[in-house]
């Protein structure tokens, strides 16, 4: 099982969002694989995919926080 165990005892799982996050990331990270280096095209999707980095790397750390502070 994954996941987390508190001082407590409780378990707690991992958050099922993740998933659906990683698999579009990876979706922008071929499309930004097959564009031309130095193209306009190809420096969009590095910040698309930059933009979902940071947006897992947020998510991931409110639901820690969440969880530690609730």
């Amino acid at each position: 099982m994954k996941g987390v165990v508190l001082s407590t005892g409780e378990v707690v799982g991992n958050p099922k969002f993740f998933h659906k996050d990683e698999k579009n990331l990876a979706k922008a990270q071929r499309r930004h694989a097959r564009k031309k280096k130095g193209s306009k095209n190809r420096d969009k999707t590095r910040l698309k995919v930059a933009r979902m980095h940071a947006r897992i790397a947020d998510r991931r750390r409110d639901f820690l926080h969440k969880l530690l502070h609730a």
